[in-house]
């Protein structure tokens, strides 16, 4: 069974952090992984401060962009997104690629739910189990040069539907505990 574990979503950067010497690239870096550490461990305020004040995500599923635009659509995703639960998701990135004002992320994307979330919606699961969708997910996060904080994400990804999700061990993050 497979462990849903959101500190494998930062591990490349780790490892790209410890040769890259270009300030600015080093920022984008960094700036990425407190994001997403920010995101995955429930802490709103840390994960809106790496934030553009006004945002601007693309989310596309075929020729739909579903993203929020501006800082209270985007403020009020993410604190939907922690409560559910399913900010505590997997985005194990095997690949980097910076450039001038952009990081793309490729990796597959585990995204949790609760047994209890999918029973609710009509699922024939075990309400105390986790469950997850799986697919691959490319992201491109721009960044403002002038505060260095990221403009948004556009994210093209192919994940399987609800009905195909499957239990998985929820091994949660906790904000800041590796600091």
């Amino acid at each position: 069974m497979k462990t849903v574990d959101s500190r494998n979503n930062w591990k490349i950067v780790d490892e790209l952090l410890e040769t890259e010497t270009d300030e600015w690239r080093r920022h984008m870096l960094s700036q990425f992984r407190q994001h997403v550490r920010a995101e995955c461990g429930s802490n709103l305020e840390a994960l809106l401060s790496t934030m553009s004040d006004n945002p601007r995500f693309h989310i596309w599923s075929a020729t739909e962009d579903t993203g929020p635009k501006g800082f209270e659509a985007l403020k009020e995703f993410y604190a939907g997104l922690i409560a559910s639960g399913s900010n505590r998701f997997e985005y194990a990135v095997e690949r980097i690629v910076i450039g001038d004002d952009t990081l793309v992320t490729e990796g597959e994307l585990y995204t949790p739910f609760s047994g209890a979330m999918l029973k609710q919606m009509g699922m024939d699961v075990d309400e105390d189990k986790m469950y997850a969708t799986k697919g691959r997910t490319v992201t491109f996060w721009p960044f403002e040069k002038d505060t260095g904080k990221i403009i948004g994400e556009d994210i093209y990804s192919i994940t399987t539907d609800f009905a195909d999700a499957e239990e998985v061990i929820l091994n949660e993050y906790t904000y800041g505990e590796d600091e």
